[in-house]
């Protein structure tokens, strides 16, 4: 909202804070820094998690430029304390599922970006104790806001890494997330992961994460977007075949085959026909 520009009525409006050319610029850029980490620029980043970008070289405007970092850094209170997770850049920050979420389309006053129009029915009835109909979710302080929800956070967290009794009863869990899902960071869910393998020695007997690049919240985006865990978790279940790998496509890219690698390992090109899945291999 602070670098939202005016209409002719002087009212600010959020969504135009980053112009789609701005988000395009991003994602251009992000690709063209971190496309080619996997051994193949073909406008997908396996190599998500060794993308290390740096907003400060677009040509933007030093205020836009200071957003975006922001946003990509997470949440932090006047202290610098991360609040939440901060995001990996990635090619699908430019889809409309990252705009609607994030920025939302709405020209007049009032805001429709999802993280705000759902929040301000949760957040001010449930989240917030004690509730607090009128708040403005738009003025939350990071400082004085964020201790009142601390009651429900202890319910609602899914932060507990002790699965031991889902593991021993033959729980099988994979995680699937989307690089540029705006709404629950990949990067976060990578840290619970790794956290979960640090305090788990035989993690590998029953979770896996896989993430994949480009994809926004449970789909959409300009990446992959088209996987099937379910039947990589009954094989699993049934058969005790860890999933290694799955098979992927995407509805931005016809016809093309995608591996994507359980982590932390990359989908690697190691030569032939690009559009083919054999010929990535996990690394």
């Amino acid at each position: 909202m602070k670098i939202a520009p005016k209409n002719e009525k002087g009212e600010k409006i959020f969504a135009n804070a980053l112009t789609q050319d701005d988000l395009d610029k991003l994602s251009h850029a992000v690709l063209e820094k971190c496309d080619g980490l996997d051994g193949l620029k073909d406008g997908i980043i396996n190599a998500w998690e060794a993308c290390k970008f740096d907003p400060k070289s677009l040509n933007l405007d030093k205020q836009k430029i200071e957003a975006i970092e922001k946003i990509f850094n997470g949440a932090k209170n006047s202290k610098g304390e991360q609040i939440y997770s901060g995001w990996f850049y990635d090619s699908g920050v430019s889809a409309e599922g990252w705009r609607q979420w994030k920025l939302g389309d709405s020209q007049s006053a009032k805001p429709n970006a999802r993280n705000i129009t759902l929040s301000s029915g949760s957040v001010n009835y449930y989240f917030l104790t004690p509730a607090q109909p009128n708040f403005d979710t738009i003025n939350f302080d990071f400082d004085k806001d964020t201790p009142k929800t601390f009651e429900t956070a202890a319910i609602n967290d899914a932060i507990s890494t002790d699965l031991n009794t889902f593991s021993t009863n033959g729980g099988k869990l994979i995680i699937v997330t989307g690089v540029s899902d705006p709404v629950f960071s990949a990067k976060d869910q990578r840290d619970w992961f790794k956290k979960l393998e640090a305090d788990n020695e035989n993690s590998q007997n029953f979770a896996a994460f896989f993430a994949l690049p480009g994809m926004n919240h449970c789909g959409g985006g300009n990446g992959i977007d088209d996987v099937d865990p379910l039947s990589a978790l009954e094989a699993w279940h049934e058969k005790g075949e860890a999933p290694k790998s799955m098979l992927a496509k995407s509805k931005s890219y016809a016809g093309k085959e995608f591996l994507v690698c359980a982590y932390p390992k990359v989908a690697t090109y190691v030569g032939g026909d690009a559009s083919k899945a054999s010929s990535f291999v996990c690394k």
